[in-house]
């Protein structure tokens, strides 16, 4: 009995909490078509880096889309770092297949 009566007394408790929360509205902007969550009188708004709105209602057009200057300097820069590394690799097994050759000529074994 006293488990309910306390049950009960939390639930009243708690009621007036809940209704204080309103549920969020939202605002639709009629150029952009981008929906905005409305908390109190001010919007959420978000924007990219370009200043375009950020907005997941809206399907981005992916054709649009560029490869910027520091993008393309990157991808240089990696595709150099790449063949460096490359070249690299190609010393070490030339340095190894030169280390195998002396080693068979020591032992006597003709080259194959």
């Amino acid at each position: 009995m006293i488990e309910r009566t306390l049950a009960a007394g939390l639930f009243v408790l708690a009621t007036p909490a809940f209704a204080q929360q309103p549920e969020p509205s939202t605002w639709r902007d009629p150029d952009t078509r981008c929906v905005y969550l409305k908390v109190g009188d001010t919007l959420s708004l978000r924007y990219r880096r370009d200043g375009t709105p950020d907005c997941a209602s809206v399907q981005r057009d992916v054709s649009e889309e560029a490869i910027s200057r520091n993008d393309f300097r990157e991808l240089a820069r990696s595709i150099e770092a790449l063949r460096r590394d490359i070249g690299d690799v190609r010393r070490v097994m030339a340095d190894m297949g030169r280390e195998i050759e002396a080693m068979r000529r020591q032992a006597g074994r003709p080259a194959q």
